[in-house]
């Protein structure tokens, strides 16, 4: 094989393997391509098929975004959703079994199918799994008609769960397609939007606009009584629903151009999947900045959502979110949502509707503050051309004490003022500048709702490259990982 050969072997290689998700534990791998946002939790990944490069390319593109969704399940998993032994010789099996019925023109609902009992899977705590069946999708999925079919997909059997539904002006189709390997079980799912299809016609805007325009004085005094008077919680819940419902959408109703669009972009999840024989070391959740050049390794149960924006000769903008999964999934579970149907149905005019507000806010966040413990929040920026991070870092000295003292009395004030919601107890504040970089840090704790006691970490930072900042609230007596704190004290420059 002479050289050039090589070197496109090497090439093929490199590219094949070149901005790819793995889960080794897991026992597969997709290629995400450097997606703008992605979410990863301990058995769930989500990402983009649009990449970070191509966001500002074209806007146009952000439209037709689908989320892909990787969902893994071990043996001893399933065996729990499904109350029975299972393993890939059992997922063939059932395989061949749907697929004898689509060959039959049968319906595969007329058969025992506990693998396609997706309602299963949500309801199963499977310690950070977040599936697409999740309490509020589920009820809307429930009155919608399923198209389900096997075959192979990017050579993987794959049996196939789709929904194609219209909701509000949006056109949704979401594919679940169920793999098997190693005795574990995947699900690969796919959330596709059409937002021209059912959207409003211009003329349609501006009949309604031109109807406005010749409404009476009278017929505006009476649409106003109509706005004042008193709805019902009922009726406001059931003007929410109204709005959220889902209808079928048939096949045939869709231009061909676009359902091709939502079919390739699941073909394309597929393909870029891998399945190979997991190992015995569970894979660590852990973010990179790569802005601010630091990686940070999250507690087994944490989440993280990361946006990374490459603005075109601008340079790279990273927004990270984490928190505890278990945290967030209570703070849902505890909402009150007939609550917020019952503020709804206050008109504004009525002189108890700030009073409602106000109770539905408190009660609302007493709800989040109780089940929630710890939030991470990181950003930062490369690249930077701004003349005053320049000029901040030429007279190091001098801006120190500028910085400090707006700093300082800004604080100072705060602590001064304070009331039921909001109270800012001590702080403590850190400043180290040279020509080289600038460190901010503050380290304060506060009380929200009086009844409730948080420790507040900031820290800002920039070089002559990049600037970053990061904010790291937990609850006072809330156990840390000291490990996350060591690596959140260390992220500055």
């Amino acid at each position: 094989m002479n050289k050039s050969a090589i070197l496109a072997a090497m090439l093929i290689l490199a590219s094949s393997s070149a901005y790819a998700y793995e889960n080794s534990y897991a026992g597969y791998s997709v290629k995400d391509g450097q997606p703008y946002y992605k979410l990863e939790a301990k058995k769930v990944y989500a990402y983009t098929n649009i990449s970070s490069k191509k966001v500002y390319q074209n806007e146009e593109d952000l439209k037709n975004t689908a989320v892909n969704i990787v969902n893994y399940y071990t043996a001893e998993d399933m065996e729990q959703i499904l109350g029975e032994k299972f393993s890939t010789a059992y997922f063939d099996a059932e395989y061949e079994k749907l697929a004898l019925l689509e060959r039959s023109q049968l319906n595969p609902k007329t058969v025992p199918a506990p693998l396609l009992e997706l309602d299963k899977y949500a309801e199963h705590d499977s310690n950070g799994n977040l599936t697409i069946q999740s309490k509020v999708l589920k009820e809307k999925l429930e009155k919608l008609t399923p198209l389900i079919k096997t075959g192979k997909i990017a050579g993987k059997k794959a049996i196939t769960i789709s929904y194609l539904y219209k909701q509000g002006d949006v056109l949704v189709k979401i594919d679940t397609s169920l793999v098997s390997a190693n005795d574990r079980l995947y699900l690969l799912s796919t959330v596709n939007t059409d937002q021209d299809l059912y959207a409003p016609k211009k003329d349609e805007k501006d009949a309604d606009a031109d109807i406005d325009d010749i409404n009476t004085d009278e017929e505006s005094d009476e649409n106003d009584e109509a706005k004042t008077e008193p709805k019902s919680a009922a009726s406001a819940k059931e003007e929410m629903e109204k709005a959220l419902e889902v209808e079928n959408v048939f096949v045939r109703d869709v231009p061909a151009e676009t359902m091709q669009r939502f079919d390739k972009a699941h073909t394309d999840l597929l393909k870029g999947f891998k399945a190979f024989a997991p190992t015995s070391t569970p894979k660590a959740i852990g973010f990179t900045d790569a802005a601010a050049g630091k990686s940070v390794q999250l507690p087994d149960d944490w989440f993280y959502g990361q946006l990374n924006l490459k603005y075109k000769d601008k340079g790279t903008f990273y927004l990270t979110l984490a928190s505890s999964m278990k945290e967030m999934q209570e703070i849902a579970a505890n909402t009150d949502y007939d609550s917020v149907y019952s503020v709804l149905a206050i008109p504004q005019a009525d002189p108890e509707y700030q009073k409602k507000v106000t109770e539905l806010y408190s009660s609302g966040a007493r709800n989040v503050l109780q089940h929630w413990n710890h939030l991470l929040i990181t950003a930062s920026v490369d690249n930077i051309t701004d003349a005053e991070i320049k000029e901040l870092l030429s007279t190091p000295v001098a801006n120190r004490l500028a910085v400090e003292s707006f700093i300082s009395e800004g604080l100072q004030r705060m602590k001064g003022f304070s009331n039921e919601y909001f109270a800012l107890k001590d702080y403590k504040t850190n400043f180290d500048f040279t020509q080289e970089k600038a460190l901010i840090g503050i380290n304060a704790d506060t009380d929200l709702l009086k009844n409730f006691a948080y420790n507040n970490k900031i820290l800002l930072s920039c070089n002559q490259k990049a600037a970053t900042a990061m904010l790291f609230i937990k609850k006072t007596d809330a156990e840390t990982e000291k490990a996350l704190e060591q690596q959140l004290n260390e992220w500055h420059f």
